[in-house]
């Protein structure tokens, strides 16, 4: 009978890619808490999120505060939103194409002026979801190339050796990320003079993630058939639950130039989100004979900080009685995101590979400037509005190739039911590619990302 005394040769690997599990955290982690951000609102999105300088109705608490100013009557918002993802991923020229389904609810809210001798003052409140978690990645194929997995093993006699399991094997992994970031958020518009809006949003973020990795191998050709090592399979599971919560202030001011044409700004200030992990993980051995060993190779804990960079946005719009036009962008330099360092952790070496994570972010980002083209026209005689819109969000690592940007097609449509109630709907396809490495499968898996998303918002105003 054979016996395990070292499970796994590449244990000391396993941070490199994963780098939630064993309390090591990366760059990737603190960068994609708040990378994608893509806001809510079908009537926005459906403009390709060209919505800075237009803001005029409950959405503006997210997009420019200042834009609640302008809200003549008390609005009630309600919103659901749809995720198709898609994955078409290749690995050592095998594709394999998978997708999921996200159905959520996306906002839901209410804005109200206040009397007021002159001007305006208008107050907003509700809940958001402005960011998705919601991935999915499946690939499979044979691999030559060493993975570094092997393992100690025993023989009947007792005698110790090192046995690979590295090459020339069948290898599937599969990974699923659920979750997302929301926004209890209460805001302030005023207008301040006749043709200057000024407003602030104050913000708690929560969020959760459900993050899931399964790894296996399998010696499809019976290549490791020598006992002690007559391997069959590799099993590794890995298990990260992490929440987030954060506060957060947006400024913003809109102003009109002439009647029709508009230009708006909103900053928003650095925030600092706490992400508390739990993690764990196991594996499983099998051989040829039937023999199964499972292990737990530790679960546990971790809480940490990062804070992430402000981000300003700046637009233009035109409007007369046909047709809106709409342009806006946002800049945020990546490079300025950093691990947290608590007093009087310098010594803890969980926390000093942080402060390593932090000048990788300083190496390996930059500042990003996305834009978003957008417009709106207006069907007065059947009480319909038509809308569509293009984005491109740049990818913030530095020398990658274009096709790494995110890029948005965005159409959408408004129907004034009745005085009181108008209907939105949008439709958004997103695509970018990325390339994926990983000490399990050496060679690089390419993804071809697709999302398609579908919103439905509802506004009565009385």
């Amino acid at each position: 009978m054979k016996r395990l005394t070292t499970l796994l040769y590449f244990i000391g690997l396993m941070s490199l890619v994963w780098p939630q599990v064993g309390q090591s955290q990366s760059a990737f982690d603190a960068i994609r808490i708040v990378q994608d951000e893509i806001g809510f609102d079908a009537r926005a999105l459906g403009m390709g999120g060209a919505f800075t300088a237009v803001a005029n109705d409950y959405s503006a608490i997210y997009w420019n505060p200042a834009g609640l100013a302008g809200i003549q009557q008390t609005q009630f918002f309600g919103e659901l939103s749809h995720r198709n993802f898609n994955n078409a991923a290749t690995f050592n020229q095998r594709l394999t194409e998978t997708d999921q389904n996200f159905t959520r609810l996306r906002s839901v809210g209410i804005a109200f002026p206040l009397p007021t001798s002159r001007g305006s003052f208008v107050l907003s409140a509700g809940y958001n979801r402005v960011k998705d978690f919601d991935s999915n990645l499946l690939f499979q194929g044979f691999n030559e190339k060493s993975n570094g997995l092997g393992f100690d093993l025993e023989d009947d006699s007792g005698n110790s050796q090192f046995y690979p399991f590295d090459r020339n094997v069948f290898q599937e992994e599969q990974v699923s990320d659920e979750g997302g970031l929301n926004q209890w958020s209460v805001g302030a518009g005023m207008a301040l003079s006749p043709n200057f809006n000024a407003g602030i949003t104050l913000t708690y973020w929560t969020g959760n993630s459900d993050y899931q990795l399964e790894f296996f191998q399998e010696d499809r050709d019976n290549i490791y058939n020598q006992f002690p090592a007559d391997y069959n399979s590799y099993r590794l599971t890995q298990t990260i639950l992490a929440d987030y919560d954060a506060f957060s202030v947006k400024l913003g001011g809109l102003m009109t130039v002439v009647p029709g044409v508009r230009i708006g700004a909103a900053l928003g200030l650095p925030t600092t989100f706490r992400v508390q992990e739990v993690f764990s993980q196991r594996d499983q051995l099998a051989f040829d004979d039937g023999f199964v060993d499972e292990s737990d190779l530790g679960s546990g804990e971790f809480e940490y900080k990062v804070r992430t960079p402000l981000h300003f946005d700046g637009g233009i719009s035109f409007t007369n009685q046909l047709v809106l036009l709409s342009g806006s962008f946002r800049y945020r330099d990546w490079r300025q995101t950093r691990f947290k360092i608590p007093e009087g952790a310098l010594g803890d070496p969980d926390f000093e590979s942080l402060l390593e994570e932090n000048n990788i972010i300083r190496r390996d980002y930059r500042a990003t400037l996305a834009y978003r083209l957008g417009g709106e026209l207006r069907l007065r005689d059947m009480n319909t509005t038509l809308r569509a819109g293009y984005a491109v969000e740049p990818s913030p690592l530095k020398n990658v190739s274009s096709d790494r940007d995110r890029t948005w097609l965005t159409f959408g449509a408004g129907f004034d039911v009745d005085r009181y109630v108008r209907l939105d709907v949008a439709y958004l396809r997103g695509s970018w590619k990325q390339l994926t490495e990983d000490p399990f499968t050496p060679g690089g898996t390419l993804e071809d990302i697709r999302i398609n998303k579908f919103l439905i918002g509802f506004t009565y105003r009385f």
